[in-house]
């Protein structure tokens, strides 16, 4: 049981004896995290194709590969090798990045749309959906104006019907109180039995 423990002790001797060697030798690259070395961005070794780039290489290898409308590869099943070993941009690279912009920029040609009919730029679809939304309110208007106008029309209606029955409510009165006076001027002869 002492040798156990004794190969145990050694072997963590030695494990920590080759901490202690590498702790002591310069780093190279990045070591620890509040290192100012750390923070430093290294530039990639090699160039990295653009999508476009590997796009017409693929083409050219007969695979086939789409772009979408940034320029990236949609599909990139066809592109994977055995290992898949496809690099990714760079994205450190600013100063690259502000030129692919500029040149999609100047690139960049008048977004035209074919499903609207004929050819339509982004104007004349806003154009027509502004025409349409104050035909909408035009319309809207002027059945308002309808409404308010025969809402009008049956109130005069419902006067006009209101006095035709006040005049008749009056005239039935006035021939009431006429009975009623006939009858007190010409008392009825009383019968006898």
């Amino acid at each position: 049981m002492t040798h156990f423990y004794a190969t145990l002790l050694q072997q963590s001797e030695k494990k920590h004896a080759a901490v202690m060697a590498a702790a002591s030798q310069p780093t190279i690259g990045p070591s620890m995290p509040g290192d100012p070395a750390n923070l430093a961005i290294k530039p990639p070794t090699e160039r990295q194709l653009t999508d476009i780039e590997r796009a017409k290489k693929a083409r050219a290898e007969g695979k086939e590969v789409e772009l979408n409308d940034d320029n990236q590869i949609v599909d990139k099943r066809d592109l994977l090798s055995a290992g898949l070993n496809l690099a990714a941009k760079n994205t450190r690279d600013l100063a690259a990045y502000r030129r692919d912009k500029q040149n999609k920029a100047m690139e960049e040609v008048v977004n035209v749309h074919t499903a609207v009919g004929s050819a339509a730029s982004r104007r004349e679809i806003e154009a027509r959906r502004r025409q349409e939304i104050e035909a909408q309110l035009a319309e809207e208007e002027k059945r308002r104006v309808i409404e308010k106008e025969r809402e009008e029309e049956e109130i005069r209606q419902k006067a006009v019907k209101r006095k035709n029955d006040d005049d008749a409510v009056m005239s039935a009165r006035e021939r009431y109180l006429e009975r009623k006076r006939r009858k007190l001027d010409n008392p009825a002869p009383e019968m006898e039995e």
